[in-house]
């Protein structure tokens, strides 16, 4: 009975209208294609993954599956502007020239790292002090003395340092061509800054040459007969965002097309001729890999019919979306906000440069006023030939009237730049382009005045920017090359552009330390972490208390109120800046050495002390006899 009851709530609920019969092969397709996206995308499969809301800007399709957006100035004529512009132009190079001044070096990420609680250390973590010619010394991993103060770990095993192959790998990726064309990583490095400042996003390629192996079984999910067994480095270039799309549904999730169909590419750069359906390549039969990034030959937008496309997965493409806009897919350049500012100062240039070139109006104008046009046209010719000789000579002009007072007018057409106010209006456009990438108008080449104007201020201001970009692009680019390398306690940061940052560094750790001294005057605990920090105990130690009590303090042990003054007195108190005791005149060693005049006449010091002779003389008292001291004045 319990047998028909399942069968029967089994098919209670099954409706033909929401259930359809499907060839097993294309079913084996889906839950192949299904299988091998939850291999792939962690985020696959989870109910929260498609919830996500669809992307809120307007994006185009292109035939295989990327998204452009609908641009309102074309990448393109972006980067016209900022190669023609003056001051587009002066401000990205000069972020690249700040940020690139002193170059990249290799550093490790911490000193010491607790594996328990993954916490990371600048310094030893050392659990009691230990003497400077110790340190370093240690025979075994299990005889350093080591503590976490985040999870109390102790186990010097559970400690792990930088391995010194990740900074071989990184160095010599720093110090040799990164491809075929010799470029280093630092050129690569300015490429990608330059389009982040300019389009607001950033590509770069890591090619692989990968070490595909046979199966040795066909995969029962996609029937692949081979899979890639490892890689090796091949080389590193940029991308430009003009030719660069990314594979993406209505949601913004990467490696689907706007159906929901995940797509598919060879590992095998030559069999990258297509977008495969399947997770197999139909040529050699290798696991195929999730295309993200889709590469055309000519700028997107340009009527080619057969542009040649490449696609590239994940694990070979560092991207960036957004710097001053972030996004999901694509950034938002700052120059669709100053475009109009930028085009205004360039036909600015372009009016002075027409104006001093040939193409300039004339100079002014000579009008003539004649009956006989004959003769004033006769007139004219030769001025004409007069003027190829000088260009700047007035031009004569007939004019027929019968007034006499209008027979002859001069007409100055020499504009008055004065008068346009373009040097005012210049350095406004100046002063808010720059403000719109974080940069001064000394940046510029400006002279700067009085309060915000301060030449200093406005260097202090420019370095925090400076500072702040150089954060990002190690943590967006550099940050990304060394885990594509497979490095991850070791990293590619560049130098700070201001040294003066070290010294600020130094003065507040002087302060810091100035700080501790009198922390632990006071007899407080004082010691550093594995940071360098320095800590206090919450309440003084008992055992130093004592110490300083026992070493001459005038406070009492458990009564503060007994306490002797030790403030000097005023007369001999200094001022400490090297000058001796304040003595009167009128002491002995003072000006006056003790003598009269030096001091007050009925002062006691102002006498001078009488010189006294001790002698010893014998007197009987009570039939005995005795000795005793007489003081005699002389």
């Amino acid at each position: 009975m319990k047998f028909v009851e399942k069968i029967r709530d089994t098919f209670s609920g099954f409706s033909p209208t929401n259930n359809i019969l499907v060839n097993k092969k294309e079913w084996n397709t889906m839950m192949g294609n299904v299988n091998a996206m939850i291999k792939t995308d962690d985020g696959y499969g989870n109910e929260q993954a498609f919830g996500r809301p669809s992307l809120t800007n307007v994006m185009m399709d292109t035939p295989t599956g990327g998204k452009l957006p609908l641009w309102r100035i074309t990448p393109l004529r972006m980067y016209e502007m900022s190669e023609n512009i003056a001051e587009l132009r002066t401000i990205h190079e000069a972020i690249q020239r700040e940020m690139f001044r002193n170059g990249l070096e290799v550093r490790p990420k911490y000193k010491y790292r607790c594996d328990i609680c993954l916490k990371q250390f600048k310094n030893k973590p050392t659990i009691k002090y230990v003497p400077m010619e110790q340190m370093g010394k240690s025979k075994t991993k299990d005889d350093e003395m080591l503590k976490c103060d985040e999870c109390e770990n102790e186990d010097p095993k559970k400690f792990s340092k930088p391995k010194p192959e990740g900074r071989v790998i990184l160095q010599t990726l720093l110090d040799r061509p990164v491809n075929n064309n010799d470029q280093t990583l630092k050129t690569l490095g300015r490429q990608y800054e330059r389009h982040l400042d300019i389009m607001d996003q950033g590509y770069s390629l890591f090619l692989k040459d990968y070490i595909i192996g046979e199966l040795k079984t066909p995969d029962p999910e996609t029937g692949a007969t081979k899979e890639i067994k490892s890689w090796k480095f091949s080389e590193l270039m940029s991308l430009s965002p003009i030719q660069t799309a990314f594979i993406a549904n209505n949601d913004g999730r990467l490696g689907y097309d706007s159906q929901n169909n995940p797509k598919w590419i060879c590992p095998n750069y030559l069999h990258r001729d297509k977008i495969l359906e399947k997770p197999v390549c139909d040529k050699c039969g290798c696991k195929a890999l999730n295309a993200i990034i889709e590469i055309n030959s000519v700028p997107f937008g340009y009527p080619v019919t057969d542009a040649k496309l490449m696609w590239y997965a994940r694990g070979e493409v560092i991207f960036t979306a957004g710097k001053y806009y972030p996004d999901m897919l694509y950034g938002n350049s700052p120059i669709n906000a100053i475009w109009r500012k930028a085009m205004s100062l360039f036909h600015q240039d372009e009016y002075v440069w027409k104006y001093f070139d040939k193409d300039r109006p004339p100079k002014s104008i000579l009008g003539i006023a004649s009956r006989n046009y004959e003769t004033a046209q006769s007139f004219m010719d030769k001025q004409k030939q007069g003027a190829r000789a000088d260009p700047f000579m007035p031009r004569p002009i007939l004019v027929n009237t019968d007034n006499i007072s209008q027979a002859m007018q001069y007409i100055d057409l020499t504009p008055n730049f004065k008068e346009l106010e373009l040097t005012e209006l210049r350095s406004e456009l100046r002063q808010i382009i720059g403000a719109i990438y974080g940069l001064q108008p000394i940046n510029s080449g400006e002279q700067g005045g009085g309060g915000l104007g301060d030449g200093s201020l406005q260097l202090t201001l420019s370095n925090r920017t400076i500072k702040t970009m150089q954060r990002f692009l190690n943590e967006n680019y550099f940050h990304k090359v060394s885990i594509m390398m497979e490095v991850y306690d070791w990293e590619i940061v560049l130098v700070d552009s201001e040294e003066i940052d070290k010294l600020r560094d130094e003065q507040i750790r002087g302060v810091q330390i100035e700080n501790a001294s009198k922390m632990y005057q006071m007899g407080f605990d004082v010691w550093t972490d594995g940071d360098n920090n320095l800590q206090f105990s919450q309440y003084p130690n008992p055992e130093r208390q004592q110490q300083m009590n026992g070493m001459g303090s005038n406070v009492k042990q458990g009564n503060l109120d007994k306490t002797k003054k030790t403030t000097p007195k005023s007369e001999q108190s200094t001022n400490f800046d090297g000058e001796p005791l304040n003595n009167s005149p009128s002491d002995v060693g003072g000006a006056g050495e003790g003598s009269p005049s030096s001091g007050f006449s009925l002062s006691k010091k102002s006498m001078p002390e009488k010189p006294k002779r001790i002698r010893k003389a014998k007197i009987k008292y009570d039939g005995n006899e005795r000795t005793i001291e007489v003081i005699d004045d002389e």
